[in-house]
C-alpha cells in the first residue's frame, strides 16, 4: 500500500452557480464538518482600510453572491479525520465560482484525488476543472480555463 505523501491534492472545478445556496450545499455536502479559516472578512481582501468586514463567512458569501465583480478567496477546514482536508472558494471578477476541495494524495497514486475530482465535477454539472499540487488557484475565469486546457493536453 502506498503511503500518503504529507501534501495536498487540489481539485478545482469552475461553477456559474455563484449563490448562497449552493455554496452552502456543496460545503454540507462535502466537508459537514468544517470550521472557517479566519476570524474576519474584509472588502477588498487583504486591505489596509477595506471597506466592509464581515464577522462571518456567511455574510461575506452573502454579499459576495449578490457584488458579482468582487474577488475574494473563502477557506474552510475540515474537523473530521478523512481523506478531505478543506475546502476554498474563489469568487472570480466575472461572477464565476472556482470550488476547491483540497484532500490527501498518494501520488503518484491518484486514486484519492482522482474520486474527490470525479464527485466534484457531478456535484457542479461541469468538467471544466483540473487537479494540482500545491498550486493556488487563479480569480480569473479565462486563466483558469487555460489552466484546464494545458492539465487536460
Amino acid at each position: 500500500m502506498t503511503d500518503k505523501k504529507g501534501y495536498y491534492a487540489d481539485c478545482y472545478v469552475l461553477s456559474e452557480k455563484r449563490t448562497s445556496t449552493f455554496i452552502l450545499s456543496f460545503l454540507d455536502r462535502f466537508l459537514p464538518n468544517r470550521q472557517e479559516s479566519a476570524d474576519e472578512y474584509e472588502i477588498p481582501q487583504y486591505a489596509d482600510k477595506p471597506n466592509v468586514v464581515f464577522k462571518t463567512a456567511t455574510e461575506l458569501i452573502d454579499y459576495l453572491t449578490i457584488n458579482k465583480d468582487e474577488v475574494h478567496t473563502v477557506y474552510w477546514t475540515s474537523t473530521d479525520k478523512t481523506d478531505i482536508k478543506g475546502a476554498m472558494c474563489f469568487f472570480t471578477n466575472n461572477g464565476q465560482l472556482i470550488l476547491e476541495i483540497y484532500c490527501d494524495t498518494m501520488y503518484p497514486d491518484t486514486m484519492i484525488e482522482d474520486k474527490v475530482f470525479a464527485d466534484l465535477k457531478n456535484y457542479c454539472g461541469n468538467s471544466n476543472g483540473y487537479i494540482s499540487y500545491e498550486e493556488p488557484a487563479s480569480h480569473d475565469t479565462t486563466e483558469f480555463l487555460e489552466r484546464v486546457k494545458s492539465a487536460n493536453a
